[in-house]
């Protein structure tokens, strides 16, 4: 499964206390990765495709939570709703890595 070479890689470019921004950068081209494959998409934009997601009824509620805290904007402080942008990128890797083990 190249996608998840490809995810690995990412996720070594995070360092712990790197900053917030890359972070949550690195994050969502993680997320975007996961659902390029479920979705098997064509796009390379993975924002457009986290944010084109929302809208996927078949997504469970806490994959679709997880993305929509990774695409809502900062608030005026600066702040991102995702406390963890990690932790909810691998809930959609999880989801991914499920339903293509369940599809093999």
């Amino acid at each position: 499964m190249d996608w998840l070479n490809n995810i690995e890689t990412e996720l070594q470019r995070i360092h712990p206390n790197g900053h917030s921004g890359k972070i949550r950068a690195t994050a969502r081209r993680i997320a975007g990765i996961a659902l390029h494959q479920y979705y098997q998409s064509s796009t390379e934009d993975f924002l457009r495709l986290l944010q084109s997601s929302l809208s996927d009824p078949s997504l469970p509620a806490e994959v679709h939570s997880a993305i929509d805290r990774l695409v809502t904007r900062l608030d005026a402080n600066f702040t991102s709703p995702s406390v963890d942008p990690v932790g909810d990128a691998m809930i959609v890797v999880s989801f991914v890595k499920e339903r293509s083990t369940g599809k093999s």
